[in-house]
């Protein structure tokens, strides 16, 4: 395996493991264990999409541009309580 599909299957499983950490919320509560699952989870994520960016896949400039676009359309489409 070669670096760029080491990165791409650690982040695939890392994004696995954060849908699984939302779905036991779903199923069973936000108990604080569950939260501190998800917690974890995200931080996992968060850390492969930094790799993400200091291996170059991806710009933080595009990627911000691309998170105000999703907030718009949360705003329009989604019952969220966003600012």
């Amino acid at each position: 395996m070669n670096h760029t599909d080491e990165l791409m299957t650690i982040l695939m499983e890392e994004c696995a493991e954060l849908t699984v950490a939302a779905s036991k919320i779903i199923r069973f509560g936000e108990s604080k264990e569950n939260l501190l699952r998800l917690q974890e989870e995200v931080g996992d994520v968060m850390c492969m999409l930094n790799l993400l960016h200091e291996h170059d896949f991806v710009s933080w400039v595009d990627v911000d541009q691309q998170a105000d676009r999703k907030y718009e359309k949360l705003k329009m489409f989604s019952d969220l309580e966003l600012a």
